[in-house]
């Protein structure tokens, strides 16, 4: 096992409840520690740290406004696959209608 830390960010469209809604499915299962708009999720051999970052809501033509967040997924003691398998789960729990 090793201790590699890495980090994941991702502009998303979504407001603080709809973060903490899918942030409820995605640890559902899971060990965490929640506090506002960030978690410590234990996930196989180490943990992965999540915050929601508001940003500044980008308008198109003129009509739709859109909200925008940065989420950083914070990776330490987890190899590849594991990564890759959380990053899996969070988009299928972070994803909303739509085809």
């Amino acid at each position: 096992m090793s201790n590699v830390k890495s980090t994941i960010e991702k502009t998303m469209s979504l407001t603080s409840a709809e973060f903490r809604r899918s942030l409820a499915r995605l640890t559902q299962d899971s060990t965490a520690e929640m506090s506002g708009d960030a978690a410590k999720i234990s996930y196989g051999t180490g943990s992965v740290a999540i915050a929601y970052e508001p940003l500044a809501d980008v308008t198109m033509g003129g009509l739709l406004s859109l909200p925008r967040a940065r989420v950083s997924l914070s990776f330490e003691a987890l190899d590849e696959a594991q990564q890759t398998e959380f990053l899996a789960k969070f988009d299928k729990a972070f994803q909303r209608g739509g085809g």
